[in-house]
């Protein structure tokens, strides 16, 4: 059994016939289809970002850094998304980042 790509980006497999048996020919099948039928398909998952939690972390620095300042403030540029410690989200991450940042800013609203 072989695994292809094909020119527009699909994936195919050859199943050699000799020394193979019906059942593995079944198994391969079954498994290239679940993975291709899966929602994203194959090349959509080998193309995610690395860093897919930089738009979580900013959007919860937003919200840390303006429960803080108030709503009416300008946001600062959001910093480079650390990496997230186990237990914990992106989100949660930029929340605490946005509050030091606003108390460093503002140091009277902060206990």
């Amino acid at each position: 059994m072989e695994l292809l790509a094909t020119a527009n980006n699909t994936m195919a497999v050859k199943i050699k016939s000799k020394g193979e048996n019906m059942k593995t020919k079944l198994l391969a099948a079954v498994a290239f289809a679940a993975m291709t039928l899966a929602p994203g398909g194959i090349s959509e998952r080998v193309a995610e970002p690395a860093y897919a939690d930089q738009d979580s972390f900013c959007l919860g620095f937003e919200e840390g850094y303006k429960s803080i300042a108030g709503s009416m403030v300008i946001v600062p540029i959001c910093p480079i998304a650390p990496i997230t410690p186990i237990g914990s989200t992106a989100f949660r991450e930029g929340i605490k980042a946005g509050i030091r940042a606003a108390c460093q800013q503002y140091p009277n609203q902060c206990r």
